[in-house]
């Protein structure tokens, strides 16, 4: 052991005994430790579902927007609600841009079909 430490040094070679790489494990870790701190992300907290929270979110947003009490009963209201109970994670809804480009490309294409019913061949 004394001969293979004397060669190591002589020839700039780290030892790899097994004491020696025991040590060097030990002082890489204790040395080099790092943490999560700056690496985790707060999670936005999920609300859990009851339908009084809901009922409540309803009648903010009735108000809110000025909507009338029977848009609740709307077909396409309750479509939208059952859809997004199905979502795993929070739903992600569309910006005000995405809309005005989904209305206007459902316009166009409405009239298109229009166009095409009332062209006479």
């Amino acid at each position: 052991q004394a001969e293979y430490l004397k060669w190591a040094t002589a020839n700039n070679f780290p030892s790899i005994l097994p004491s020696d790489t025991k040590w060097c494990r030990e002082e890489a870790a204790s040395s080099s430790q790092s943490n999560l701190k700056g690496h985790l992300v707060p999670k936005q907290q999920d609300i859990l579902y009851s339908d009084l929270i809901f009922h409540r979110v309803v009648v903010q947003w009735l108000i809110a927007t000025d909507q009338p009490i029977h848009a609740t009963e709307h077909p396409t209201f309750k479509k939208m609600v059952n859809i997004a109970s199905w979502a795993t994670n929070a739903i992600k809804v569309p910006t005000q841009k995405q809309t005005q480009q989904t209305i206007i490309q459902s316009f166009v294409s409405h009239l298109t079909g229009l166009w095409e019913c009332f062209r006479v061949s």
